[in-house]
């Protein structure tokens, strides 16, 4: 089962991803979605009053040794801490309103739990932060770098050698305008955010046309509501599921509200860009309809 029949998508650094039903059409569709297995979402935290899905505000702060001591068993819990958030001596603090998001990778023989924790809220500005995974367009390239627009309050560096197998001989070229697949390396409050298309868990070579991350061609892309594309990423995201079972399609969904659609055709890749972008705040059975609505259209034109 796969996102948009695009392969079981794992997490990279045990970013939050998803996982959907349908057919593999394709090693590169398996390769675009191909993130770690999401790991459950937890619950309340024994002792702490934040658990997954509580609303919280601006000031709200909990004691960080409160959100990790149910994961400390296997050895200490790696808290990773997301948008909306800071930390502040031992705590936690607040400093956008939206819903609280808690993903924990349980402990293994050789490490502990993996905790990541961010605030996700409707806004349309995007904020980078260390290991998200985003789409951007290539605005710019000198020398060893290349420029991406990431919808962020500046552009991202992508050095040319970023990607998986890349040497100075053999390397990408990237045009103005290409789109990329990406993780953000290191986000910096006064300077611009680096990028990578290595992945920490798969190791194709750019040149295969598989690797995970890379330049997306073809296909369309179009933008949403930041809270829309972490809904996405979603294990149990419903849009996708319905899509997923109609048709087959590769998908990207980044955390700074872009989304890339490819199917077999401009028809089928349409229909796939609409349904996604009307399901944003229809239920489960409501997005079902809507999809088989479309695709009955479709196949009786």
């Amino acid at each position: 089962n796969c996102h948009g029949m695009a392969g079981d998508r794992e997490e990279v650094d045990e970013v939050d991803e998803m996982c959907v039903e349908g057919e593999v059409a394709s090693e590169r569709q398996d390769a675009v979605m191909a993130f770690e297995k999401p790991p459950a979402l937890s619950g309340k935290a024994a002792g702490s009053d934040w658990e997954e899905g509580k609303t919280v505000l601006p000031g709200d702060r909990e004691l960080i040794s409160k959100l990790t001591a149910p994961f400390a068993e296997g050895g200490t819990p790696v808290l990773q801490v997301g948008v909306g958030l800071s930390q502040q001596d031992s705590h936690l603090v607040v400093h956008r309103a939206g819903t609280l998001r808690i993903i924990v990778k349980s402990a293994t023989s050789k490490a502990g739990s993996n905790i990541r924790i961010w605030i996700e809220a409707s806004g349309r500005r995007y904020y980078p932060c260390m290991q998200d995974i985003v789409i951007g367009v290539v605005t710019g390239k000198g020398g060893d770098d290349f420029r991406l627009n990431i919808r962020g309050p500046s552009v991202g560096i992508l050095p040319a050698l970023s990607f998986e197998g890349a040497t100075k001989r053999s390397r990408p070229k990237l045009e103005i305008g290409s789109l990329v697949f990406c993780r953000v390396l290191h986000a910096y409050r006064d300077a611009e955010p680096e990028l990578t298309c290595i992945s920490l868990t798969h190791k194709k070579g750019w040149m295969t046309g598989s690797a995970m991350f890379g330049e997306l061609q073809g296909g369309f892309m179009f933008e949403i509501s930041i809270g829309y594309a972490h809904s996405l990423l979603h294990p149990d995201s419903h849009i996708i599921s319905c899509l997923g079972r109609q048709m087959a399609f590769e998908i990207a969904v980044g955390t700074n509200g872009r989304v890339w659609v490819k199917a077999e055709n401009v028809e089928k890749t349409v229909l796939a860009v609409n349904a996604i972008r009307n399901a944003e705040h229809l239920e489960r059975g409501q997005a079902e309809a809507m999809v088989e609505a479309l695709t009955k259209f479709s196949r009786n034109k």
